[in-house]
Formats: C-alpha cells, structure tokens, sequence
C-alpha cells in the first residue's frame, strides 16, 4: 500500500500541439481490431528521468513540445480525431487539430521519489497531478485529443513524462514506436525523419468479403445487453497495486510448470488468475482469461513494419473456479497454453475480423473475465530523451479496459535493489489486497515446498 507524501505542483493549462509544417486532410479507415468496443478507452504511460549532467541547462518541457510538433508530421492522424461512422465504425478525421500538451513544476526530487513505497513503480503518488488530464474508461473517446502529454520539471533537474493514448489510435507497441521516435526527435532536432517511419496499413486488416467465423470467440460478449458504461468513481474506489516478481520467483513458479522452457507469461499469468480467482470469484463461476497477443510479426498478410494500429487478438482460456483454485498451478498453465496453440495460424486473427463484423462492435465478455496484457518486451524505461535511460519507464497505473479492475499489465522490471524480474500492476478491492498479494506468494512458496520435498 502507498504510504501518505505530499508536494506540491503547479500545472499549467493546456495548450494544443499541432505538426509543425501541413499535413494531409483525410479521413483514416481504422480495422475492426482497431475500434472495437474493448479498446475504446486510453492506455496511461509514465516515464521517470533523473538530472543530467549534460542535459542540466535544457529545458525538458520545451524540448518535447518542439519535438512533439515535429513527429505529428509523421504521425498525423494522432493530431486528428475519431468521428462517429455508420454501423457504429470509427473513423481517423485528419483535421491537424492538436494533442493537448502541459508543462508542470513539482517542488520535490527524484530521490525523494525514489524513497517512496520502495522505489519507484505503481502505483505512483499523486499520479493525478502527474497526469492532469488522465482518462478512466471509455470516455472522450470520439471528437477529443487522441494523446494528451504532460512534463512535470522537478526540483533535482529531472522531470517526468506522463501521457495518455486512445487505445483505437494505436496499442501498447505502436505507443512505444512513437515515444521513441518523439525521443530521436529530442536527440536531435534537426533530424530529418524518424529511424522508424510510420505505416498506416489498417487497410491490410479489412474483413473478408464474405466473412468466415472459423472459431469460437467466448472472449467476445454475444448477449443482446449492452456494455456497462463504468464512471471515473468506479474505477477509483479500487486499490492500485502492484506484485513483483524476482527471476528467481519466475524459476519457482517454472518449476511447477515441468521445468524452465515454459514461457515467462504463462508462469506469471497463471499465478495472478488462480490467485485473483482465489481472491475474488465465487467457487461455482465460470472464470476466463483473456491474453492480447500481437500478430504483427506472426501472421499473413503482414502488417508493414512501422504500423502502430492495435494489432492485438485476445484468445480466451476458460475454467471452473472451484477447478482452477483445487488443481496445481500447471493445470492452469496448461489451460493457457493449450489455447495458445489454438490460436498460432493466420485463420484466427481473420476470423476476429468477420466475427466483428458480422457480430457489431461487441465488448469483451466482462463477467468473471480477467485479462493479463504482456508488455515485457517494450522497455519503455530505456527510452532517452537526453538525460539518459529512465528511472521507470511504462504503465502508469492499472485499471485501463472497460471494466474496473479487468486488466493487468505486467512488465520487464529491475527494482531499487537491482534485483530483475517483471512487474504485476492490477487494480482490486481495497478490502482484497492483501488477500491477493498472500495468494500470490502462496503460489510461489508453493513452488519452494515442492523443491524441498524433491530434494529430500
């Protein structure tokens, strides 16, 4: 739990960043991955950067607000907005209208940062001052900025970096491809274009002319209810929290899995879906988890390099509570991996596609659902601006998605002590946190019993 500290802040109001020279006005086709009712909310991101010396007389705020100008060239559609089409699809208007940008000044340092809550890592103190204009669910999402970006300068000479995304304008990867390239932009502002040069490509993602559901979709919700609209309240009344997992922790929770070729996620995600199911789902549900996987590398037709649309499925394993909180952690991982190899070949991604569309822009299905959102393999934390790789870099918080507390992301992480492992952020009832936190450390120490009693 986050112990109490106070600074103060001033923030300044916000401004509208458009591309520095013209660009294209046009409207953008967006897939049907792209504007579905599941990823119509925003993805927060933090970056923490300690004084540099070389970088001492910059201003950080002025530097990427030029910056920032200079790669919506490139990045227009972000300076755009989303309109409403027919049948309910979306669409990208390139109206060069602007990202909201802010600059702030906090009276503390970052190693005064750093001493909170035992280094710095979600969840963060005071993020809603770090964050001014955060967004909790699915709201302005059409005719709004589609990145809102604040700098807060500290005391020490170091600054933060806080910025929130619509999720239909790009997902986790192609938030990562273009802060990086608003990071070369700051290395050098002279810079032609970026190292990466964006791709639209939504194009490649249309449906198929005479659509074929050539699978189950149980992470889809296909009752004839609409999506629960959550308020801001909702979200906040739950604890933000987060579990730390030491590569030594990974290896326990492996060895459970019949030995370490088992991939890091399906360790982690099994331990954080029996311990929330433990924690939280009555024994006779029907508990499902849900895992996006990114078929930019992995499926045809290709998506052209640079793309930064949502390129993600989210296959669906489904168990028995009471089945998932008796059985060992492997049978969990095995639900997860089986539904893996399900889901590996070019078919299932375009039958997501003409499920979407023959089915409308469906929600994911939220009762019992829990989803855990890879994001080891973008390290956000080494993302240089000029003052050197951050302190933290990524997720700014759980609690994206439609529905409180369905999403948790889990990172790559190296905490105060050096120790490297990933990093768990979830949101839960106040009430439950310690609860989940015991049941995770339960799994792992469940793990460490077995050694013993093979060692014996």
């Amino acid at each position: 739990m986050t112990r109490e500290f106070n600074f103060h802040e001033h923030v300044s109001q916000p401004e509208l960043v458009r591309p520095e020279t013209s660009t294209p006005r046009e409207f953008k086709y967006l897939s049907n991955i792209d504007d579905q009712i599941g990823l119509r909310n925003h993805i927060p991101f933090v970056h923490f950067y300690p004084p540099s010396k070389d970088f001492c007389v910059r201003d950080p705020a002025a530097l990427i607000k030029q910056a920032l100008a200079k790669v919506l060239v490139y990045y227009y559609p972000v300076a755009g907005r989303l309109r409403s089409s027919e049948k309910g699809k979306l669409v990208v208007d390139c109206c060069d209208e602007g990202v909201i940008f802010r600059e702030a000044k906090a009276d503390i340092t970052m190693a005064e940062l750093r001493r909170i809550n035992g280094g710095l890592k979600p969840p963060f103190p005071m993020l809603d001052q770090l964050l001014v204009d955060d967004i909790w669910g699915s709201y302005l999402i059409t005719d709004a900025p589609l990145l809102r970006i604040q700098v807060t300068r500290l005391a020490c000479g170091g600054f933060i970096l806080a910025y929130t995304f619509n999720h239909c304008i790009c997902d986790s990867y192609g938030a990562y491809q273009f802060i990086t390239a608003l990071s070369e932009f700051c290395l050098n502002l002279n810079l032609i274009a970026p190292s990466n040069l964006p791709s639209w490509g939504r194009e490649i993602l249309k449906p198929r002319t005479s659509p074929i559901i050539s699978y189950p979709h149980p992470e889809y919700d296909i009752s004839n209810h609409p999506t629960l609209a959550y308020t801001e309240t909702d979200f906040k009344l739950l604890a933000q929290t987060s579990i730390f997992f030491s590569n030594a922790d990974i290896s326990l929770l492996k060895n459970q899995l019949n030995g370490h070729r088992n991939p890091t996620f399906d360790a982690v995600a099994s331990c954080l879906w029996k311990a929330r199911t433990r924690t939280l789902i009555k024994p006779n549900a029907i508990t499902r988890l849900l895992f996006p996987i990114d078929t930019r590398f992995r499926c045809k037709p290709s998506l052209p390099k640079g793309y930064y649309g949502s390129a993600v499925v989210f296959p669906c394993a489904i168990a028995k509570a009471n089945e998932l909180m008796g059985k060992p952690l492997h049978y969990t991982a095995s639900l997860i991996s089986e539904v893996k190899k399900k889901v590996t070949g070019d078919e299932y991604r375009a039958s997501v596609l003409d499920f979407i569309e023959m089915n409308g822009r469906r929600g994911f299905c939220m009762e019992e659902a829990f989803v855990v959102s890879d994001m080891c393999r973008l390290t956000f934390a080494n993302i240089d601006f000029g003052w050197g790789p951050g302190v933290y870099g990524g997720p700014a918080r759980a609690g994206t998605g439609l529905k409180p507390g369905m999403v948790t992301s889990i990172i790559g992480h190296k905490n105060e002590e050096g120790v490297e492992g990933v990093l768990a952020l979830v949101s839960l009832p106040l009430e439950s946190e310690d609860r989940f936190h015991m049941e995770v450390r339960k799994q792992i120490h469940s793990a460490t019993s077995l050694n013993l009693i093979s060692a014996l």
